[in-house]
């Protein structure tokens, strides 16, 4: 289909389920992460795998990010391939396969960096991008709580940041230090204290590097839920925040310093459904299950609506178990959610439609959906 027919026209008409932008929402976003970071002097380097949108990589950059995280090497070759050049791969990239693509990655832009937590990546990369004329940038990944990747001890950094040291074609840039499962802490004094901690083990092992005389130019932290505490953090240089952009169910259910919804964002991201059955007064189904609104962060909820209860019903069904609805609901009516999880969310879609007022006013591919690799 050719969607740019759909330029100009009411956002109603798009073909549900879509996924839908409100721009202004978005802007405001930007400005919000920007301000805040520009008070702290510190920079943001917001994370690509929330929207997978090289035109939104370009609109953070136009907006003051430093640069831009990728989830995986595959999603920075997209970003890179459309011109967004300084991109932070923030998993290890393992196996020759892939370190051949990294290298080709980097040849494009020198700005290329990535993050490493085994001496045996290490000495695989650094020999290959020896042999392929190379130097990289590479940033410890630390361990702060999550117990996903990164190194667990300051000892462990000073190894490793010595074998970078014993590899000419590398060149320690710094940590990251990810806390993810503190972005979800419901409370904003307990998130707070959480990420204070996580920050304080990362600090950890900055000064067992400091002291073994390694330079270190950056510290990388954080994300959405908390990039306040973040920004007040002595040491940290740059947040990584994802979700802001958009927001969905679930961050605005952790609460912020005076009340129980996170309002610091605006929603700026819904899914768009039909009604395309009305088999009972109590029932009413759209074309959105599953496979539009994913549940892995919880449930999605109506906008404008009341009084109708959503639950997924099945890959390409959703349920609206209707009560007493606070408007008619019929056949081709449309009902919009607020996503549970804007990230899986978006990587079920191949295109945003961007509305102002009401109005289609751009299309923005999700280029780098199903780059996973």
């Amino acid at each position: 289909m050719n969607y740019d027919r759909f330029l100009g026209l009411p956002v109603s008409e798009v073909p549900t389920p879509a996924l839908v932008i409100d721009i202004a929402a978005l802007k405001h976003n930007l400005v919000t992460m920007r301000d805040a970071c520009a008070e702290q002097k510190r920079s943001w380097r917001p994370h690509g795998k929330s929207h997978k949108s090289p035109a939104i990589a370009r609109l953070q950059l136009s907006y003051g990010a430093g640069g831009i995280c990728a989830a995986k090497l595959g999603e920075a070759e997209v970003f890179v391939q459309a011109g967004v050049n300084d991109v932070l791969i923030t998993a290890p990239v393992i196996g020759r396969h892939k370190i051949e693509r990294l290298l080709a990655l980097h040849a494009s832009t020198p700005e290329l960096k990535f993050v490493a937590d085994s001496v045996v990546n290490v000495r695989e990369v650094g020999s290959m991008a020896a042999s392929h004329g190379r130097k990289l940038k590479v940033l410890i990944d630390v361990n702060v709580g999550q117990n996903r990747t990164g190194v667990d001890t300051p000892e462990d950094a000073v190894t490793l940041a010595r074998e970078i040291g014993n590899q000419p074609a590398l060149e320690l840039d710094g940590i990251q230090a990810y806390a993810g499962t503190n972005q979800h802490i419901v409370g904003y004094d307990r998130r707070r204290d959480s990420e204070f901690e996580a920050i304080a083990r990362a600090i950890r092992v900055r000064d067992a590097l400091r002291s073994e005389g390694f330079s270190l130019e950056t510290l990388s932290v954080g994300g959405t839920g908390t990039y306040k505490a973040d920004l007040h953090a002595e040491g940290v240089t740059e947040i990584q925040p994802g979700s802001f952009i958009f927001m969905d169910s679930h961050y605005r259910s952790i609460g912020n310093e005076v009340g129980a919804v996170y309002s610091d964002f605006g929603q700026a991201l819904t899914v768009m459904t039909t009604i395309i059955s009305r088999p009972s007064r109590s029932r009413a189904i759209t074309d959105g299950g599953n496979k539009a609104l994913p549940t892995d962060e919880g449930l999605a909820t109506t906008i404008g609506l009341s009084g109708a209860e959503y639950r997924p019903g099945g890959d390409e069904y959703g349920i609206l178990e209707v009560r007493q609805a606070n408007h008619r609901l019929a056949v081709g009516d449309k009902v919009s959610f607020v996503p549970g999880h804007c990230d899986t969310t978006v990587n079920l879609f191949d295109r945003f439609f961007v509305g102002l007022d009401g109005v289609v006013e751009a299309i923005w591919p999700i280029a780098a959906r199903g780059h996973s690799e």
